[in-house]
């Protein structure tokens, strides 16, 4: 009897690490795809702008340097969560998350 709550214990917590991972796979698949949409149509992005009577200069390349720095951040932001995720974390995050764990295992 005292094995069933350690195995449903194990069992949450490896769906949990699976559905992070699943889920981070999807944000990458979304991701890459709409960085390709974006770099493919940056060009029409900026001719719409052109054509819509768009003369300041100053917005036009605000809205490129915006282009270009969206999908930066992006990426920096999805790198962080993915060695998190994928559990390449520093040994830092790891010994905090085990205390952690601890702590509120005891409470």
């Amino acid at each position: 009897m005292d094995t069933e709550p350690k195995d449903y214990e194990n069992y949450v917590r490896a769906k949990k690490r699976v559905d992070n991972i699943k889920n981070f796979y999807a944000h990458l698949v979304i991701y890459l795809l709409m960085n390709i949409l974006l770099f493919a149509f940056k060009g029409a992005i900026l001719n719409f702008l052109k054509s819509k009577g768009v003369v300041d200069q100053g917005f036009l390349n605000w809205v490129e340097w915006n282009l270009i720095f969206i999908p930066i951040l992006w990426g920096i932001v999805l790198a962080v969560t993915g060695l998190y995720f994928l559990k390449l974390k520093p040994r830092f995050f790891r010994e905090w998350e085990e205390r952690q764990i601890k702590k509120y295992m005891k409470e």
